[in-house]
């Protein structure tokens, strides 16, 4: 699920594309460490979490579909993937939108509710618990961090200036219509 085409895979491609190694790097670290931070609440007992503040889930959901549809804006109105305009996010910044996507995307909270229990129960030991944070870090950074591999791998041998304009606004209209679809999930 973690590869499957979405918003947080658009973003990534995107920032990698447009030779944004750093920020890409510090995004997809983000996405991970969202990714382990959702199965941890989760193997940990999500229920407390979920009882005693929906509303903060609601607003990284909220901000993250903000941010989804202004990246979506600056790779509509960019010139292209080849270089990234204006100011780059620090390092912090792109690991924290990728934590606060990650976090806020319905997908990434529902296959752990889905996935975990059938891996766990309820007298796991801590060391076990371990393993299967660390197995699922392992995973999504494979995921995550090979995409960027596989996104440069592409911007080196296939794009052109021809081919560019189209993969950019596709993308972006792709990135509006997984945040429509988050805000209504």
């Amino acid at each position: 699920m973690t590869a499957a085409p979405g918003p947080l895979m658009a973003v990534l491609v995107a920032r990698t594309l447009a030779q944004d190694a750093r920020g890409a790097i510090a995004f997809a670290t983000g996405l991970c460490l969202g990714d382990v931070l959702a199965a941890a609440t989760i193997l940990f007992g999500a229920q407390g979490l979920t009882h005693v503040t929906p509303e903060w889930l609601g607003l990284l959901k909220y901000a993250g579909v903000a941010y989804l549809i202004w990246i979506s804006a600056a790779i509509w109105n960019s010139s292209g993937f080849g270089k990234v305009e204006g100011r780059r996010a620090s390092g912090a910044g792109a690991v924290g939108a990728g934590m606060a996507l990650c976090l806020g995307n319905p997908a990434t909270v529902m296959i752990y509710l889905v996935l975990l229990p059938g891996l766990t129960h309820e007298n796991m030991r801590l060391g076990d618990q371990a393993l299967v944070l660390g197995a699922t870090l392992a995973a999504v950074g494979l995921v995550f961090f090979g995409t960027i591999l596989l996104a440069r791998q592409i911007n080196r041998r296939v794009l052109n200036a021809a081919s560019t304009t189209l993969l950019r606004r596709v993308t972006a209209a792709f990135i509006v219509v997984s945040s429509v679809w988050i805000v209504v999930s």
